[in-house]
C-alpha cells in the first residue's frame, strides 16, 4: 500500500480532528467544579520548629471535588492532615487520598480539625509575611494561594 503526500496529510487531519474533542472534554472536566478559597493563613511556628500548620476555607460552588495535594516553594513538603480523637488523646493523621469537598459546601481547614502540615521550612517564617501554596484539586484548576503568617490563634475572624 502506498500513500500520497495528500493522503498522509488527510489522514493526519482526520486523526487530529477525532482526538481534539477528547482533549477538549478532558480539559473541561478538570475545570468544571469551582472551588473558592478564603482566609488562608499559617500559624507562626516556634523559632526552631520544623513544621507549621496552614488553614483555609474552601467553598465548592461546583460539582463534587477533592483537595488532592498542596505544595509550597517555602517548605520541603506539604501534607493534608486531620485531627481525630483516640479515646482522650488527640491524634493527627495524614490524608493521602486528599480531602472531599462536597458540592455547595464550605470545608474549613482550621485549628483542631483539617489542616495543611507544612514540613521542613527552607527558611524561618515570620509574622506578617506570606507563604505561597499551590492547591491541587481533582476537578478544579490548581490555585496558587498566598497564606498570611499570623502570630496567635484565630477565633471567629479575630486574632487572639
Amino acid at each position: 500500500m502506498s500513500w500520497s503526500r495528500s493522503g498522509v496529510l488527510a489522514a493526519g487531519l482526520l486523526l487530529t480532528c477525532s482526538v481534539m474533542p477528547v482533549v477538549a472534554a478532558a480539559a473541561q472536566a478538570h475545570t468544571a467544579a469551582t472551588v473558592s478559597v478564603s482566609d488562608a493563613w499559617v500559624r507562626l511556628p516556634p523559632p526552631a520548629a520544623h513544621v507549621a500548620a496552614g488553614y483555609v476555607q474552601l467553598h465548592n460552588g461546583g460539582g463534587e471535588d477533592r483537595l488532592l495535594s498542596a505544595a509550597s516553594p517555602a517548605f520541603a513538603e506539604v501534607q493534608i492532615h486531620a485531627m481525630r480523637m483516640d479515646g482522650e488523646v488527640m491524634r493527627m493523621e495524614a490524608l493521602p487520598d486528599g480531602l472531599a469537598l462536597p458540592e455547595g459546601q464550605t470545608v474549613a481547614l482550621q485549628p483542631g480539625g483539617y489542616h495543611l502540615m507544612l514540613l521542613k521550612p527552607k527558611r524561618p517564617v515570620s509574622a506578617g509575611q506570606t507563604v505561597r501554596v499551590t492547591l491541587q484539586f481533582a476537578r478544579s484548576a490548581a490555585q496558587v494561594v498566598e497564606f498570611s503568617v499570623r502570630d496567635g490563634l484565630v477565633s471567629h475572624g479575630a486574632v487572639k
